[in-house]
């Protein structure tokens, strides 16, 4: 089973994340096996329980460190998306930097990732969105609070998203719509009508 793990390890792509379900056999047999490769030389590193990531190559600054909000979105599930300031400057509607990364996910927030916050939001119909358009809503639901940029500045912005084929605007709107926040309902009717 250990070369078998080890192969499968081994046919992943440097930099990815995987969870302990993913890899074919035996529960304890997997968890043995990765175990046994998150050593300190080995080719993965544990993230948190059930969570892996595989090392890229080592260079002569030494090996990468897993990026933490690739980590929670590998864990979040579908409906997360980017929240508070972080989206703000995803969406280049600010140029503050969070010192720590905040996630929105629908439901109980994941526990035992460092280096990241999550907020907990409960609007199901979120899983419908990618995690750009749930970035998108997130903004939109506190703007202008993170935003450097006026509503029409930030509008064109976010239109440019929408005409790139990044952001479907008539699904964050159908999503929007079942959410209470101020403003929110106005803001996505003016994106959609321009």
């Amino acid at each position: 089973m250990q070369n078998g793990v080890a192969n499968w390890v081994a046919a992943r792509p440097s930099g990815s994340f995987f969870i302990t379900r993913d890899v074919p056999g035996s529960v304890r047999a997997v968890e043995s096996s990765l175990s046994r490769l998150a050593g300190s030389t080995g080719p993965i590193q544990r993230v948190r329980q059930g969570l892996y990531w595989k090392k890229p190559s080592a260079t002569r600054f030494g090996t990468a460190r897993p990026d933490p909000t690739d980590a929670a979105f590998a864990v979040a599930g579908p409906g997360a998306g980017l929240a508070g300031a972080s989206a703000a400057n995803a969406l280049g509607l600010s140029t503050q930097v969070s010192r720590q990364p905040t996630i929105a996910v629908v439901g109980r927030p994941p526990k035992g990732l460092h280096g990241v916050k999550f907020t907990s939001r409960s609007s199901p119909q979120r899983i419908m969105l990618n995690h750009l358009e749930v970035t998108l809503l997130e903004a939109l639901r506190d703007f202008p609070d993170h935003s450097e940029l006026h509503w029409p500045a930030a509008r064109a912005r976010i239109r440019r998203l929408v005409q790139n084929g990044h952001v479907d605007l008539q699904k964050v709107a159908a999503v929007g719509a079942t959410e209470r926040r101020p403003g929110l309902a106005d803001r996505l009717a003016d994106l959609v009508s321009a």
